[in-house]
């Protein structure tokens, strides 16, 4: 008697099986027996045996010696192959270039930095050398790498390549994207420094505490993250979290004249041109402000107040339409909570009857880089194993039904 339903191809269930065991390496995060293995995976012993041949085959684990300590024979341990694949963050910042190099388990094996040339050419230049010189140190070449991830001071569109809003980048960042496409000989994706720091935040910061937060980044720009569901939100085109073209509670403009935005009173321009208004000692520089706050110096505890306002203020707007469980300041000037914290609760409770927890970061001035190889390395595993399991032959047709 012929059956007319017939199991699926084995082939196929062998790779499905392989990529069950395959995640579980991946989580348990240390050496781990097949006996261990079938109690986490709903599969018999054999079966993930057998997956763990095909594996092994194809290269994602490795097996790392027998267990100690135990009696009777000495099971052997497996874990994934750290080796297997390697991707690259970077994070292109207004006057550096960071880079790391991460394995396939995120752990960042390498690491670099430059300061940024001026021109479109030669910061491609400047990238490419550097993701040479990472991958080389890993013994690769760039070709073999899974996946570079880019942060910079823009706007992403969804092609991941076209950017706008991007007076930090050369040229405005025009063509920048292109270029660099053609550039990098491995798959490249282009993502706003703000979404990545976010990511860092949600993966390694305050934001593993919660599903809903917003990263509020203030530096040479204003920026915020927004995480909604555990999920980074971009946007339609990718100008979710522009707060800085918000319209300024500063003025009140006339019929017809534009009002005043956000970030033409707040951000590492405006504080250094207070700094200089008010004749403070120093260089201006925001850094130098905040350490004369931190010594009592009025005027530049004023300045601190001003930005505080500031920042309520964009709190204010956007909680109430996302309604985050936490607010995180991050960034160059934003991370400096001791003399932020309180002056935004103060602010905030002037503008909004809304009062969400504030935090500052605890990532500090790396957290582009954190979340751009997380990222990468995040995409260069789920290429990297998907490719192990799947058929490296045609899978075998199903029997026809009579």
């Amino acid at each position: 008697m012929i059956n007319r339903y017939p199991a699926g191809p084995q082939r196929l269930l062998r790779l499905l099986n392989g990529r069950a065991v395959l995640e579980v390496i991946h989580r348990a995060g240390h050496p781990i027996t097949t006996t261990d293995l079938a109690g986490r995976v709903d599969l018999s012993r054999p079966t993930v045996a057998a997956a763990v041949s095909l594996l092994l085959e194809r290269g994602v684990i490795s097996e790392v010696g027998p267990v100690t300590g135990r009696k009777g024979p000495a099971p052997a341990l497996y874990e994934v192959n750290a080796d297997c694949a390697f991707a690259i963050g970077v994070d292109v910042g207004h006057k550096k270039i960071r880079a790391a190099i991460a394995d396939v388990t995120g752990r960042v094996r390498a690491r670099t930095e430059q300061e940024g040339p001026s021109g479109r050419d030669a910061l491609v230049e400047r990238v490419l050398a550097m993701c040479e010189d990472l991958a080389g140190q890993v013994g690769l070449s760039p070709e073999a790498i899974a996946q570079v991830v880019m942060g910079v001071p823009a706007v992403v569109g969804p092609d991941g390549r076209a950017l706008s809003y991007a007076a930090g980048l050369p040229d405005a960042g025009r063509g920048l994207g292109e270029a660099l496409g053609r550039a990098i000989p491995a798959p490249l994706i282009l993502e706003n420094d703000v979404n990545l720091a976010a990511l860092a935040e949600r993966r390694q910061g305050h934001g593993t505490e919660v599903d809903d937060f917003v990263l509020v980044s203030l530096g040479v720009g204003l920026g915020l993250g927004m995480v909604v569901d555990g999920r980074v939100r971009r946007g339609a085109t990718g100008v979710a979290g522009e707060a800085g073209y918000l319209p300024s509670d500063r003025m009140i403009a006339p019929p017809g004249q534009r009002r005043d935005l956000v970030q033409e009173h707040l951000g590492a321009r405006y504080i250094s041109a207070e700094a200089r208004r008010l004749e403070l000692p120093g260089d201006g520089s925001p850094r130098a402000v905040f350490e004369l706050a931190r010594r009592g110096d009025p005027a530049a505890v004023g300045i601190v107040d001003d930005t505080a306002r500031s920042i309520a203020y964009v709190v204010a707007c956007v909680v109430p339409l996302i309604d985050p469980a936490l607010i995180v300041l991050g960034g160059a000037i934003g991370g400096n909570g001791d003399l932020l914290l309180a002056p935004v609760a103060r602010h905030l409770a002037d503008f909004s009857t809304f009062r969400p927890r504030i935090v500052a970061s605890d990532l500090g001035p790396g957290a582009v880089l954190l979340g751009a190889t997380t990222m990468a390395s995040d995409r260069a595993r789920e290429s990297t194993y998907a490719a192990a399991t799947a058929p490296s032959a045609p899978m075998e047709a199903p029997m026809p039904l009579s």
